[in-house]
């Protein structure tokens, strides 16, 4: 009798012990099965959860029991199942009867949060994402920029590219892929899917003079006549940027308005903007000239004599108002009938300098003048 008890006991305690304990990461229950704690996972517990992502590729779900419908209220009221797609969730009645309810397809019921984003094996030792070749992050979550971007620009996320363009372009992307897919942007001066391309100047091709024959000028109102007294002369100033080709962004030096009560000096402030433009370094607005004009209104324009084409505005940065000034503004006066073109269309781009390799008879660092005659 003692030795069948004391076998009983042993069956009973055998049947109340979990395989490895559950690895100290879990709780021993019912049946000799482990409850594992938060983030751990397998029959004993021993083995870790990656980090969790919306997947980049998933099943999604739809018509489960293919009668054409995909929501029960389309079922009762006999209309068509694609009008409730537009539903934040919606229930499918399976087979059995049980409900089982998803994200819609306008919420993107196919991309749902999936372990290493479904884009990478996990670790279970560790609990870090071995994330396949194009992708990273701790749930392999994103999508990785070629080469780094050359160390000449910086990776980018569709929602991050779309915030800083300017207001007028700038849009709201709302969709699965907005934080996960990538590119380079680039630094100025440089191009191509890896920023690993320099940038080639550009001009106008010398052989289009007969039908482009505009370089682009740009008004700046910088005096405006307020209903007020002025009885003593004042000086108001201000500074500009201005945006080159390649995308690299210049703030001046400080420019002076000079005023006196009635009419403003032009020849004053024509000089100080002048001077403004030509302090800009690596010959961005070479060959810029400037004239000043007006009494009640003095109205500067800016005429780029060496930029072809359609250029960016010249931001106005910073003023320091005086007595009688309104806000500066900036238009375009006369719109540009030239191009800007690489090499002024008149030598190649060695993407690896930057520099033109000008055809014969032409040169100058962007071709675009015409040394000799060539057949």
């Amino acid at each position: 009798m003692k030795y069948l008890a004391a076998l009983a006991l042993l069956v009973s305690y055998a049947s109340a012990e979990c395989n490895n304990m559950c690895s100290g990461h879990g709780v021993c229950g019912a049946n000799d099965m482990c409850t594992c704690y938060r983030n751990w996972r397998g029959n004993d517990c021993s083995e870790q959860t990656c980090q969790f992502g919306v997947a980049f590729i998933d099943t999604p779900f739809g018509d489960l029991d293919h009668d054409g419908y995909v929501s029960k209220a389309a079922d009762t009221a006999g209309a068509v199942g694609w009008t409730n797609w537009n539903k934040n969730v919606i229930t499918q009645w399976a087979a059995s009867g049980a409900p089982e309810s998803f994200v819609s397809f306008a919420a993107q019921e196919a991309h749902g949060y999936m372990e290493c984003s479904n884009k990478g094996i996990c670790d279970r030792a560790s609990g870090d994402c071995v994330c396949f070749d194009g992708y990273e992050g701790s749930a392999c979550q994103r999508t990785v920029c070629p080469n780094a971007c050359s160390g000449n620009g910086v990776c980018r996320n569709i929602v991050d590219i779309s915030n800083s363009l300017s207001s007028t372009a700038k849009e709201s992307y709302p969709l699965w892929d907005g934080l996960k897919n990538q590119h380079c942007v680039c630094d100025p001066g440089f191009s191509g899917n890896d920023c690993s391309l320099r940038l080639c100047p550009v001009n106008a091709d010398p052989l289009k003079i007969w039908s482009q024959v505009n370089n682009q000028a740009q008004a700046l109102l910088v005096y405006q006549k307020q209903a007020i007294s002025i009885t003593t002369a004042s000086v108001t100033s201000f500074t500009f940027t201005y945006t080159d080709y390649f995308g690299e962004t210049w703030t001046s030096q400080g420019v002076t308005v000079d005023q006196t009560p009635v009419t403003p000096v032009v020849a004053n402030t024509a000089a100080s903007l002048k001077a403004a433009f030509d302090a800009i370094p690596n010959g961005a607005t070479v060959g810029t000239s400037v004239s000043c004009s007006g009494t009640t209104t003095q109205v500067c324009t800016v005429s780029f004599t060496a930029q072809a084409g359609s250029l960016n505005l010249v931001a106005i940065a910073a003023t320091t108002p005086a007595a009688g000034i309104s806000a500066i503004t900036v238009a375009v006066s006369t719109p540009a009938t030239n191009a800007a073109e690489e090499c002024s269309s008149r030598g190649i781009c060695d993407y690896s300098t930057g520099l033109c390799k000008c055809f014969r008879g032409y040169r100058t660092a962007d071709c675009s003048q015409q040394h000799a005659l060539a057949y």
